[in-house]
């Protein structure tokens, strides 16, 4: 009977341990780190690849920064999120403009999304880095990263997405 009480709660933490929590500072600090790249990158929420970046893919490398979650996000998740798209904004902005790294928000309990999450084998949070070149794909998995340093040594985790970036872009 204690086993029992106790593999209950084990499970109520940890279907509750991702859960959004609806705190007016958190959701603020999330809006505003959000807002402030939403103008110069482009809103991909289903993986696909632009035209665009498909015919450069030929010439030159191109990124694909895919951020998976699920739909009830937590604060690791979303500063997850926040870290990719303040590197992007603050390093990268001519190659998303080029169309040369493309970023996609992806949730993973959308149907629609089936496909691309069983590729990255993403059954909730995830962050991948995926270089294309001349028809060959390479991608870096983040995510344990992502959730060491994310939430709580976001300069430090900026700089490793950064170190990723700058090393598929060669």
């Amino acid at each position: 009977m204690k086993t029992i009480k106790i593999l209950f709660l084990a499970g109520i933490i940890f279907l509750t341990a991702c859960k959004t929590k609806n705190n007016e500072q958190e959701n603020k600090v999330q809006q505003t780190d959000s807002a402030s790249v939403a103008s110069i990158i482009p809103e991909n929420l289903t993986g696909q690849i632009p035209e665009k970046t498909l015919q450069l893919s030929e010439k030159q490398a191109v990124l694909l920064i895919q951020n998976f979650h699920l739909t009830n996000r937590c604060a690791t998740c979303r500063s997850i999120e926040a870290a990719a798209r303040k590197t992007l904004e603050t390093y990268f902005k001519n190659e998303i403009t080029e169309g040369r790294i493309v970023f996609s928000v992806i949730d993973v309990d959308d149907e629609a999304n089936s496909k691309i999450a069983e590729k990255y084998q993403a059954a909730g949070s995830g962050l991948f880095v995926t270089r294309l070149f001349k028809g060959k794909e390479e991608t870096k998995d983040l995510t344990d990263d992502a959730f060491s340093y994310a939430r709580n040594e976001e300069a430090k985790f900026i700089e490793i997405i950064k170190a990723q970036i700058t090393e598929y872009l060669k």
